[in-house]
């Protein structure tokens, strides 16, 4: 059986793993440099610096016992904070958090090792013929054709993919809202002698702050904080430029912590489609169209790493079941 994975983000991998176990052998196509989506971590001149998700949590047992086993091989440990509510200085709520380590890509890369992963593939037409579906790139050339299709992007890159083979599907992934992020590297020349590691601003544009080196597996030397503008504010300000969303959410972080700034660099990231504000909570973890073509990811369950971890090794059960020929493509239980 032939499956192509679009997207090698937490979801496209974790379901790429479990085809792989089951003796598939998926292609996983991903339109960036590397694995990991909103995990990734982007290379600078001060070491690879974590623009993306900067924690996830662990709820159920059975991702408990997954994030348990990433710790064991080193790619993964407990982030032992708790983030301030500033400028209160309250402490939030308190849980366990967990970051990759020693970069946020480090379990998406592990995940990724043995996986055909082909990388910088922008996947931009999915078209059903007789021979299966094929699978073609921005310019139009094809890159495979496949029994079985399982699409991991963003809502409105899936919406995109399936606005003609599955319209039903398609409208799905309309109904669903991603909020944008605008994130900055704010590299520092010397200390700021924060009293705190991360935190949640309660008012202006910012929405997160994090001094890196206070995660596991980061230096300390040079000082980088990660800072993340809120939702709201990222949407408004999301044709800006870099050097003006910049500015501005410098501004802010000196508001947070007043005293001498010594900046050495920044470095600016707009996440289009940081997070999903209105996932679909699909009790199955996975959406299904005709013709074997499956959607799965953070978006169709809650939002979450581990929401897009399920979502992907749910979808990856179905295809396995499928595979075993205990339904032929397309036909509901």
């Amino acid at each position: 059986m032939r499956v192509a994975v679009i997207g090698a983000g937490i979801a496209g991998l974790a379901a790429g793993a479990l085809l792989s176990q089951a003796g598939l052998a998926p292609v996983i196509f991903e339109k960036g440099r590397g694995p990991g989506g909103r995990t990734s971590s982007k290379r600078t001149d001060h070491g690879s610096i974590d623009l993306g998700a900067q924690y996830f949590t662990a709820q159920d047992s059975v991702f408990k016992d997954q994030v348990a086993d990433w710790i064991n091989a080193e790619v993964a440990a407990e982030w032992a904070i708790t983030p301030m509510v500033l400028p209160e200085r309250q402490p939030a709520r308190a849980q366990r958090r967990f970051v990759s380590s020693p970069k946020m890509s480090s379990i998406a890369r592990y995940l990724a090792k043995d996986l055909d992963v082909r990388t910088e593939v922008h996947v931009a037409e999915i078209v059903r013929e007789l021979t299966g579906w094929v699978v073609r790139d921005r310019m139009g050339q094809p890159v495979g054709d496949f029994d079985y299709l399982l699409i991991t992007a963003p809502a409105p890159q899936a919406q995109s993919l399936l606005a003609e083979p599955s319209p039903a599907l398609a409208a799905q992934a309309a109904n669903v809202r991603m909020n944008p992020c605008w994130s900055l590297g704010l590299v520092l020349g010397s200390p700021t002698g924060a009293k705190f590691d991360a935190g949640f601003p309660s008012t202006g544009p910012l929405g997160w702050i994090a001094r890196s080196g206070s995660r596991p597996g980061r230096e300390a030397v040079p000082e980088v904080w990660i800072l993340h503008a809120t939702a709201q504010w990222s949407q408004t300000h999301i044709e800006a430029s870099p050097d003006s969303v910049t500015s501005a959410l410098v501004d802010a972080f000196r508001a947070l912590h007043p005293g001498p700034l010594e900046i050495a660099d920044t470095i600016a990231h707009r996440w289009r489609f940081a997070r999903a504000a209105s996932p679909l909570a699909e009790p199955q973890g996975y959406l299904e169209g005709d013709s074997g073509l499956l959607c799965a990811g953070d978006w169709v369950t809650d939002g979450r790493v581990e929401g897009a971890w399920h979502s992907g090794r749910a979808a990856a059960l179905r295809l396995i079941d499928l595979a075993r020929g205990q339904l032929p493509p397309g036909e509901a239980e």
